[in-house]
């Protein structure tokens, strides 16, 4: 199939004419007569475009197309079918946001043309947002752990400034001993322990309200917005890292553990004082012999 076209039209000889020719063209053609049931059948069955007839009983193409295009997420390109030949309509129709407007009776290889051009265009929107998400996660995700990056922490320092995004608690999350790891097993396995324990800090929080950073080399930040639970979950970080077990050389085995520092003196205004709060607690866990949570 190239495509799911939906024509709505409430006279059943064009409805005819038009599902046998684009049936033709091997296109998947779903019909309807009736304009109000046009808005429920649009969200039933998704189509990649709408033929739409302007002159209906009861509501008219156009404010189909207006009730549409009111929802900014819709993406669906229409081209308006009208007996009506007045250019104002068609400016009209236009203006309303329809992809192209074809008067009856239409010329077949026209309407082809004007259907294979829509759903090219549509095509090429839809790659561009997937490459435009594609790479905003290059920009905002780091590129080993897969968790966010500096960058996007600068981004929901904005946010939670003017509101948008709420947290109550901070933790800073600090590989004990990593220079030994890269020391006496090389880089790559060191890569490989920064992933499992990114892997651990996303497994142990909320991915619907809670935020996970590489903020340094082997430090990890995380924005809760629970935190009342926030030593719960620091202590299961904790003991999943210490059964974690990465490959290493052959017949070498090692223990692998975090420092943790917690903070719940979250002043929204300021990222970087609560970031400061984070780390002094980090700091007083490292200092009192790592492997431990310090809560500020």
């Amino acid at each position: 199939m190239n495509g799911r076209i939906l024509i709505i039209d409430d006279e059943p000889h064009n409805l005819s004419i038009l599902r046998i020719f684009l049936s033709s063209l091997h296109y998947e053609v779903i019909t309807i007569e009736d304009g109000r049931e046009a808005l429920k059948i649009v969200r039933e069955t998704m189509p990649d475009l709408i033929l739409l007839d302007v002159m209906m009983p009861e509501i008219t193409g156009f404010e189909i197309c207006k009730t549409l295009l009111a929802n900014h997420e819709f993406d669906i390109p229409i081209i308006f079918l009208s007996a009506n030949a007045q250019k104002e309509d068609l400016l009209y129709g236009l203006r309303l946001g329809a992809v192209d407007y074809l008067t009856k009776p239409f010329d077949l290889d026209v309407l082809e043309r004007k259907v294979e051009i829509a759903l090219q265009q549509k095509a090429k929107v839809r790659n561009l947002v997937k490459d435009n998400k594609q790479l905003a996660k290059l920009v905002y995700v780091d590129a080993l752990t897969g968790l966010y990056n500096r960058t996007y922490l600068d981004i929901m320092s904005r946010q939670m400034k003017e509101g948008v995004r709420v947290f109550k608690a901070a933790m800073m999350v600090d590989m004990d001993y990593f220079k030994d790891i890269n020391d006496n097993y090389g880089h790559l396995v060191g890569d490989q322990v920064l992933r499992e324990v990114a892997a651990i800090i996303l497994a142990n929080i909320s991915a619907e309200q809670d935020l996970a950073f590489r903020y340094g080399g082997d430090e990890y930040l995380v924005l809760l917005q629970d935190g009342d639970n926030c030593a719960d979950i620091a202590d299961r970080i904790i003991r999943a890292v210490d059964v974690m077990r990465v490959s290493l050389a052959p017949q070498k085995t090692m223990n692998f553990s975090v420092s943790i520092g917690v903070t719940n003196d979250f002043d929204p205004t300021s990222i970087m004082q609560v970031i400061a709060h984070a780390d002094s607690a980090l700091l007083g866990a490292k200092n009192n012999g790592r492997h431990q949570i310090k809560i500020r």
